[in-house]
Protein backbone atom coordinates (compact mmCIF):
# COMPACT_ATOMS: atom_id res chain seq x y z
CA UNK A 1 0.00 0.00 0.00
CA UNK A 2 1.26 3.31 -1.37
CA UNK A 3 -0.07 5.46 1.92
CA UNK A 4 -0.98 9.49 1.32
CA UNK A 5 1.54 10.51 3.81
CA UNK A 6 4.44 9.24 5.70
CA UNK A 7 6.69 11.18 8.44
CA UNK A 8 10.35 11.11 8.68
CA UNK A 9 11.79 9.07 11.55
CA UNK A 10 15.28 10.62 12.25
CA UNK A 11 17.78 9.12 15.00
CA UNK A 12 18.80 13.11 16.13
CA UNK A 13 15.14 13.47 17.20
CA UNK A 14 14.76 10.53 19.41
CA UNK A 15 17.99 11.67 21.06
CA UNK A 16 15.96 14.96 21.57
CA UNK A 17 13.56 13.31 22.82
CA UNK A 18 15.75 10.71 25.75
CA UNK A 19 17.55 14.25 26.63
CA UNK A 20 14.59 16.31 26.81
CA UNK A 21 14.01 15.09 30.53
CA UNK A 22 17.20 16.03 31.90
CA UNK A 23 17.33 19.30 30.00
CA UNK A 24 18.09 22.19 32.26
CA UNK A 25 15.44 25.24 32.79
CA UNK A 26 17.98 27.80 31.81
CA UNK A 27 19.23 25.16 28.75
CA UNK A 28 15.55 25.13 27.71
CA UNK A 29 14.88 28.61 27.79
CA UNK A 30 17.77 29.21 26.11
CA UNK A 31 16.69 26.34 23.39
CA UNK A 32 13.13 28.44 22.74
CA UNK A 33 14.76 31.86 22.38
CA UNK A 34 17.47 30.43 19.77
CA UNK A 35 14.31 28.69 17.97
CA UNK A 36 12.34 32.09 17.81
CA UNK A 37 15.34 34.11 16.91
CA UNK A 38 16.05 32.24 13.91
CA UNK A 39 12.50 32.10 13.01
CA UNK A 40 12.53 36.02 13.23
CA UNK A 41 15.33 36.23 11.22
CA UNK A 42 14.07 34.19 8.66
CA UNK A 43 10.63 36.04 7.72
CA UNK A 44 12.69 39.42 8.60
CA UNK A 45 10.07 40.91 10.85
CA UNK A 46 11.21 41.83 14.58
CA UNK A 47 9.52 39.05 16.56
CA UNK A 48 8.34 35.72 16.11
CA UNK A 49 6.99 33.52 19.86
CA UNK A 50 6.87 29.97 19.83
CA UNK A 51 3.08 28.41 21.04
CA UNK A 52 0.94 26.27 22.10
CA UNK A 53 -0.15 25.80 18.33
CA UNK A 54 -1.04 27.71 15.28
CA UNK A 55 -4.66 27.60 16.48
CA UNK A 56 -3.29 29.67 19.29
CA UNK A 57 -1.45 31.52 17.55
CA UNK A 58 -4.36 33.24 15.24
CA UNK A 59 -6.48 33.04 18.66
CA UNK A 60 -3.66 35.37 20.35
CA UNK A 61 -3.64 37.59 17.06
CA UNK A 62 -7.12 38.12 17.24
CA UNK A 63 -7.22 39.26 20.68
CA UNK A 64 -4.14 41.23 20.55
CA UNK A 65 -5.87 43.14 17.55
CA UNK A 66 -8.53 44.48 19.76
CA UNK A 67 -11.06 42.37 17.60
CA UNK A 68 -14.60 42.40 19.53
CA UNK A 69 -18.20 40.23 19.30
CA UNK A 70 -19.72 41.59 16.53
CA UNK A 71 -16.80 42.73 14.04
CA UNK A 72 -16.64 40.75 11.28
CA UNK A 73 -13.71 39.02 9.73
CA UNK A 74 -13.90 38.05 6.02
CA UNK A 75 -11.99 34.16 5.80
CA UNK A 76 -11.55 31.76 2.89
CA UNK A 77 -14.45 29.63 1.74
CA UNK A 78 -12.40 26.66 1.07
CA UNK A 79 -10.26 25.66 4.54
CA UNK A 80 -9.97 24.09 7.55
CA UNK A 81 -13.38 23.64 8.99
CA UNK A 82 -12.24 23.18 12.88
CA UNK A 83 -11.13 27.18 13.20
CA UNK A 84 -14.75 27.99 12.82
CA UNK A 85 -15.44 27.29 16.79
CA UNK A 86 -12.60 29.40 17.90
CA UNK A 87 -13.08 32.49 15.87
CA UNK A 88 -17.14 31.96 16.71
CA UNK A 89 -16.04 31.81 20.49
CA UNK A 90 -14.80 35.34 20.29
CA UNK A 91 -18.47 36.55 18.55
CA UNK A 92 -17.04 37.64 15.48
CA UNK A 93 -19.16 37.53 12.68
CA UNK A 94 -17.30 35.22 9.60
CA UNK A 95 -17.88 36.58 6.27
CA UNK A 96 -16.29 33.47 3.50
CA UNK A 97 -15.20 34.80 1.02
CA UNK A 98 -14.76 32.37 -2.69
CA UNK A 99 -11.91 30.78 -3.87
CA UNK A 100 -10.20 30.86 -7.77
CA UNK A 101 -10.59 27.32 -8.76
CA UNK A 102 -6.84 26.77 -9.97
CA UNK A 103 -4.85 27.71 -6.76
CA UNK A 104 -8.02 27.18 -4.11
CA UNK A 105 -6.93 30.78 -2.36
CA UNK A 106 -8.55 33.77 -2.21
CA UNK A 107 -8.91 36.39 -4.87
CA UNK A 108 -8.77 39.77 -4.49
CA UNK A 109 -11.85 40.16 -6.51
CA UNK A 110 -13.97 38.38 -4.23
CA UNK A 111 -12.78 39.54 -1.29
CA UNK A 112 -13.65 43.12 -2.48
CA UNK A 113 -17.15 42.07 -2.65
CA UNK A 114 -17.33 41.19 0.83
CA UNK A 115 -16.01 44.35 2.81
CA UNK A 116 -18.75 45.99 4.69
CA UNK A 117 -18.96 48.61 7.67
CA UNK A 118 -18.56 46.08 10.11
CA UNK A 119 -15.12 44.59 8.54
CA UNK A 120 -12.14 44.60 10.82
CA UNK A 121 -10.00 41.69 9.38
CA UNK A 122 -8.74 39.50 6.83
CA UNK A 123 -7.94 36.65 7.06
CA UNK A 124 -5.69 34.65 3.99
CA UNK A 125 -4.28 31.14 4.04
CA UNK A 126 -1.35 30.27 1.44
CA UNK A 127 -3.62 27.33 1.19
CA UNK A 128 -1.57 23.81 1.08
CA UNK A 129 2.00 26.05 0.52
CA UNK A 130 0.83 27.89 -2.32
CA UNK A 131 1.47 31.68 -1.60
CA UNK A 132 -1.87 33.45 -2.13
CA UNK A 133 -2.26 37.34 -4.30
CA UNK A 134 -0.06 38.97 -1.35
CA UNK A 135 0.26 42.26 -3.27
CA UNK A 136 -2.79 43.07 -4.29
CA UNK A 137 -4.42 41.65 -0.91
CA UNK A 138 -2.43 43.74 0.87
CA UNK A 139 -3.25 46.92 -1.30
CA UNK A 140 -6.40 46.23 -0.86
CA UNK A 141 -6.87 45.56 3.12
CA UNK A 142 -4.71 48.77 3.43
CA UNK A 143 -7.55 50.77 1.47
CA UNK A 144 -10.03 49.35 3.14
CA UNK A 145 -8.18 50.40 6.56
CA UNK A 146 -8.33 46.63 8.20
CA UNK A 147 -6.27 44.32 9.27
CA UNK A 148 -4.48 41.79 7.47
CA UNK A 149 -3.73 37.98 8.97
CA UNK A 150 -1.59 35.52 7.12
CA UNK A 151 -2.25 32.08 8.03
CA UNK A 152 1.28 30.15 6.71
CA UNK A 153 -0.04 26.99 8.29
CA UNK A 154 1.20 25.27 5.14
CA UNK A 155 3.68 27.46 3.88
CA UNK A 156 6.94 28.16 6.15
CA UNK A 157 9.29 29.19 3.00
CA UNK A 158 7.11 30.42 0.78
CA UNK A 159 7.84 33.48 -0.59
CA UNK A 160 6.07 36.16 -2.85
CA UNK A 161 8.37 38.47 -5.15
CA UNK A 162 11.10 37.44 -2.89
CA UNK A 163 9.62 37.95 0.42
CA UNK A 164 8.68 35.29 3.15
CA UNK A 165 5.12 34.92 3.35
CA UNK A 166 3.99 35.96 7.44
CA UNK A 167 5.99 39.12 6.62
CA UNK A 168 3.61 41.19 4.77
CA UNK A 169 0.48 41.21 6.93
CA UNK A 170 0.16 42.56 10.25
CA UNK A 171 0.65 39.25 12.05
CA UNK A 172 1.32 36.11 10.70
CA UNK A 173 0.97 32.02 12.65
CA UNK A 174 2.55 28.97 11.26
CA UNK A 175 2.03 25.41 12.40
CA UNK A 176 4.70 23.04 13.74
CA UNK A 177 2.21 19.85 13.34
CA UNK A 178 3.77 16.27 13.14
CA UNK A 179 2.88 17.03 8.49
CA UNK A 180 4.43 20.12 8.09
CA UNK A 181 7.83 21.12 6.66
CA UNK A 182 8.66 22.19 10.14
CA UNK A 183 7.71 19.34 12.51
CA UNK A 184 7.85 19.84 16.27
CA UNK A 185 5.00 17.31 17.20
CA UNK A 186 2.88 20.23 17.72
CA UNK A 187 3.21 23.90 19.06
CA UNK A 188 3.21 26.75 16.36
CA UNK A 189 4.55 30.48 15.97
CA UNK A 190 3.14 34.03 16.10
CA UNK A 191 5.03 36.03 14.26
CA UNK A 192 4.24 39.99 13.93
CA UNK A 193 6.09 43.26 12.82
CA UNK A 194 3.57 45.65 15.60
CA UNK A 195 5.08 46.09 18.45
CA UNK A 196 2.00 46.99 20.12
CA UNK A 197 0.18 43.62 19.48
CA UNK A 198 3.09 41.91 21.19
CA UNK A 199 2.44 43.79 23.97
CA UNK A 200 -1.28 43.13 24.68
CA UNK A 201 -0.58 39.54 24.76
CA UNK A 202 2.71 39.56 26.37
CA UNK A 203 0.70 38.57 29.73
CA UNK A 204 -0.93 35.89 28.34
CA UNK A 205 2.42 34.30 27.40
CA UNK A 206 4.11 35.36 30.34
CA UNK A 207 2.88 32.79 32.88
CA UNK A 208 2.23 29.63 30.54
CA UNK A 209 3.94 26.59 32.20
CA UNK A 210 6.59 25.06 30.43
CA UNK A 211 6.10 20.85 29.95
CA UNK A 212 8.44 18.75 27.72
CA UNK A 213 5.78 15.56 28.33
CA UNK A 214 2.76 16.88 26.30
CA UNK A 215 4.95 16.85 22.86
CA UNK A 216 7.11 14.09 23.78
CA UNK A 217 3.73 12.04 24.13
CA UNK A 218 3.12 13.10 21.06
CA UNK A 219 5.80 12.33 19.23
CA UNK A 220 5.76 8.93 21.04
CA UNK A 221 2.62 8.19 19.58
CA UNK A 222 3.42 9.61 15.83
CA UNK A 223 6.44 7.64 15.93
CA UNK A 224 4.08 4.33 16.84
CA UNK A 225 1.66 5.19 13.76
CA UNK A 226 4.53 5.62 11.37
CA UNK A 227 5.87 2.48 12.21
CA UNK A 228 2.75 0.70 11.49
CA UNK A 229 2.20 2.84 8.33
CA UNK A 230 5.43 1.59 6.93
CA UNK A 231 4.43 -2.27 7.96
CA UNK A 232 2.60 -4.82 6.07
CA UNK A 233 -0.57 -4.72 8.39
CA UNK A 234 -1.33 -1.21 7.00
CA UNK A 235 -2.59 -2.65 3.63
CA UNK A 236 -5.31 -4.38 5.27
CA UNK A 237 -6.04 -1.81 7.83
CA UNK A 238 -6.34 0.99 5.01
CA UNK A 239 -8.57 -1.53 3.00
CA UNK A 240 -10.87 -1.85 6.11
CA UNK A 241 -10.65 1.54 8.07
CA UNK A 242 -11.01 3.95 4.60
CA UNK A 243 -13.14 1.78 2.72
CA UNK A 244 -16.81 3.92 2.41
CA UNK A 245 -18.40 2.02 5.33
CA UNK A 246 -15.77 2.75 7.84
CA UNK A 247 -14.20 5.83 6.66
CA UNK A 248 -16.86 8.78 8.38
CA UNK A 249 -16.70 6.62 11.78
CA UNK A 250 -12.86 6.88 11.62
CA UNK A 251 -12.28 9.91 10.84
CA UNK A 252 -14.33 11.18 13.79
CA UNK A 253 -12.28 8.42 16.26
CA UNK A 254 -8.84 10.20 14.67
CA UNK A 255 -10.15 13.81 14.96
CA UNK A 256 -11.20 12.83 18.52
CA UNK A 257 -7.76 11.09 19.31
CA UNK A 258 -5.69 13.85 17.89
CA UNK A 259 -7.55 16.33 19.55
CA UNK A 260 -7.30 14.78 22.92
CA UNK A 261 -3.11 14.75 22.76
CA UNK A 262 -3.17 18.11 21.44
CA UNK A 263 -1.18 20.19 24.43
CA UNK A 264 -3.06 22.94 25.69
CA UNK A 265 -2.07 26.84 26.08
CA UNK A 266 1.57 25.73 27.54
CA UNK A 267 4.85 27.41 26.96
CA UNK A 268 6.57 26.01 24.27
CA UNK A 269 9.41 23.43 24.93
CA UNK A 270 12.76 22.76 24.72
CA UNK A 271 12.45 19.72 22.89
CA UNK A 272 9.81 21.28 20.19
CA UNK A 273 12.65 23.69 19.74
CA UNK A 274 15.43 21.55 19.33
CA UNK A 275 13.67 20.04 16.25
CA UNK A 276 12.00 22.88 15.11
CA UNK A 277 15.16 24.92 14.82
CA UNK A 278 16.98 21.68 13.17
CA UNK A 279 14.55 21.45 10.15
CA UNK A 280 14.51 25.19 10.01
CA UNK A 281 18.04 24.93 8.79
CA UNK A 282 17.06 22.58 6.31
CA UNK A 283 14.02 24.25 4.82
CA UNK A 284 14.93 25.73 2.03
CA UNK A 285 16.36 22.77 0.78
CA UNK A 286 13.42 20.27 2.16
CA UNK A 287 11.37 22.66 -0.02
CA UNK A 288 13.22 22.74 -3.24
CA UNK A 289 13.64 19.05 -3.53
CA UNK A 290 10.29 18.53 -2.64
CA UNK A 291 8.87 20.87 -5.12
CA UNK A 292 10.86 19.59 -7.62
CA UNK A 293 8.99 16.08 -7.38
CA UNK A 294 5.67 18.05 -6.78
CA UNK A 295 5.96 19.60 -10.25
CA UNK A 296 7.67 16.02 -11.78
CA UNK A 297 4.78 13.81 -10.66
CA UNK A 298 1.77 16.80 -11.15
CA UNK A 299 2.79 16.61 -14.36
CA UNK A 300 2.42 13.17 -15.33
CA UNK A 301 -1.05 12.93 -13.57
CA UNK A 302 -4.48 11.58 -15.54
CA UNK A 303 -5.60 13.42 -17.66
CA UNK A 304 -8.88 13.64 -15.33
CA UNK A 305 -6.75 14.57 -12.50
CA UNK A 306 -6.14 18.22 -12.35
CA UNK A 307 -3.84 19.57 -9.59
CA UNK A 308 -3.63 22.81 -7.66
CA UNK A 309 -1.79 25.32 -9.61
CA UNK A 310 0.73 26.48 -6.71
CA UNK A 311 3.28 29.32 -8.48
CA UNK A 312 0.49 31.53 -9.65
CA UNK A 313 2.32 33.88 -7.17
CA UNK A 314 5.40 33.71 -5.88
CA UNK A 315 7.67 30.62 -4.95
CA UNK A 316 5.62 27.53 -3.53
CA UNK A 317 6.44 25.57 -0.30
CA UNK A 318 5.87 21.77 -0.20
CA UNK A 319 3.43 20.26 1.65
CA UNK A 320 0.73 17.98 -0.09
CA UNK A 321 -0.13 17.19 -3.51
CA UNK A 322 -4.20 17.81 -4.33
CA UNK A 323 -5.90 17.27 -7.46
CA UNK A 324 -9.39 17.97 -8.66
CA UNK A 325 -11.16 14.55 -9.98
CA UNK A 326 -13.38 15.16 -12.67
CA UNK A 327 -15.61 12.01 -11.53
CA UNK A 328 -17.04 10.17 -8.77
CA UNK A 329 -14.46 10.39 -5.64
CA UNK A 330 -15.77 7.55 -4.04
CA UNK A 331 -15.41 5.44 -6.66
CA UNK A 332 -11.91 6.52 -7.31
CA UNK A 333 -11.20 6.67 -3.37
CA UNK A 334 -12.53 2.92 -3.85
CA UNK A 335 -10.35 1.75 -6.41
CA UNK A 336 -7.53 3.07 -5.61
CA UNK A 337 -7.63 0.80 -2.53
CA UNK A 338 -7.97 -2.05 -4.93
CA UNK A 339 -5.08 -1.32 -6.62
CA UNK A 340 -3.07 -0.01 -3.52
CA UNK A 341 -3.00 3.47 -3.28
CA UNK A 342 -4.50 5.34 -0.07
CA UNK A 343 -6.01 8.38 -1.10
CA UNK A 344 -7.58 9.41 2.26
CA UNK A 345 -11.24 10.14 3.06
CA UNK A 346 -13.79 12.51 2.26
CA UNK A 347 -12.84 15.89 4.28
CA UNK A 348 -9.76 15.05 4.45
CA UNK A 349 -8.05 17.89 2.41
CA UNK A 350 -10.19 20.92 3.64
CA UNK A 351 -13.49 22.18 4.46
CA UNK A 352 -16.26 24.07 2.20
CA UNK A 353 -16.89 26.99 5.13
CA UNK A 354 -19.10 29.20 3.41
CA UNK A 355 -21.46 26.16 3.68
CA UNK A 356 -20.67 25.36 7.05
CA UNK A 357 -21.83 29.16 7.82
CA UNK A 358 -25.03 28.88 5.56
CA UNK A 359 -23.67 31.04 2.57
CA UNK A 360 -24.70 29.97 -0.73
CA UNK A 361 -22.60 32.66 -2.39
CA UNK A 362 -19.27 30.65 -2.49
CA UNK A 363 -19.46 28.15 -5.68
CA UNK A 364 -16.17 27.82 -6.61
CA UNK A 365 -15.48 26.83 -3.21
CA UNK A 366 -18.13 23.83 -3.22
CA UNK A 367 -17.10 23.01 -6.55
CA UNK A 368 -13.29 22.51 -5.29
CA UNK A 369 -14.05 20.75 -1.82
CA UNK A 370 -16.60 18.23 -3.93
CA UNK A 371 -13.52 17.42 -6.51
CA UNK A 372 -10.74 18.00 -4.37
CA UNK A 373 -8.61 14.41 -3.32
CA UNK A 374 -5.31 14.15 -1.59
CA UNK A 375 -2.80 12.24 -3.59
CA UNK A 376 0.23 10.41 -2.07
CA UNK A 377 3.68 12.76 -2.26
CA UNK A 378 6.13 13.09 0.91
CA UNK A 379 9.40 13.58 1.69
CA UNK A 380 11.36 9.76 0.47
CA UNK A 381 8.80 8.47 -2.38
CA UNK A 382 11.58 7.89 -4.24
CA UNK A 383 11.41 8.19 -8.21
CA UNK A 384 10.69 4.04 -8.68
CA UNK A 385 7.56 4.52 -6.26
CA UNK A 386 6.16 8.07 -7.48
CA UNK A 387 6.27 5.33 -10.90
CA UNK A 388 4.53 3.21 -9.48
CA UNK A 389 1.87 5.16 -8.16
CA UNK A 390 1.38 7.00 -10.90
CA UNK A 391 0.99 3.89 -12.81
CA UNK A 392 -1.47 2.26 -10.17
CA UNK A 393 -3.10 5.56 -10.46
CA UNK A 394 -3.61 5.90 -14.24
CA UNK A 395 -5.43 2.29 -13.67
CA UNK A 396 -7.56 3.35 -10.79
CA UNK A 397 -8.99 5.95 -12.66
CA UNK A 398 -9.79 3.62 -15.69
CA UNK A 399 -11.17 1.82 -13.12
CA UNK A 400 -13.57 4.37 -11.59
CA UNK A 401 -14.74 5.46 -14.81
Amino acid sequence: MIPRRRLPLEAADLADWLRAPFRRAEAVAADVAAFERAFADLLGVPCARAVASGRDALGLILDGLGLQAGDELIIPAYTLGELLPLLQSRGLRLVPADIDPATYNLTPESVRARIGPATRALLVVHLLGAPCDLPALAALADEAGIALIEDCAHAAGATVDGRPVGSVGIAALFSLEANKALCAFGGGVLATRDAGLLERIAPRLAHRPRREWPAMKKAMIKWCEELLVRSPAYGPLARLLFSDRAAQDFERFYRGAHGRVRPAACAFSGFQARLALRRLRRLAQHNARNNAAWRDTAARLPAALTPQRRDAVGEPAFYNLVACYDGDLRRLRAAALARGIDLGIHGEVMDDTAAMLGDTGCPQAAAVHRQAVLLPLYPGLGERRRAQLLERLARAVEDAA
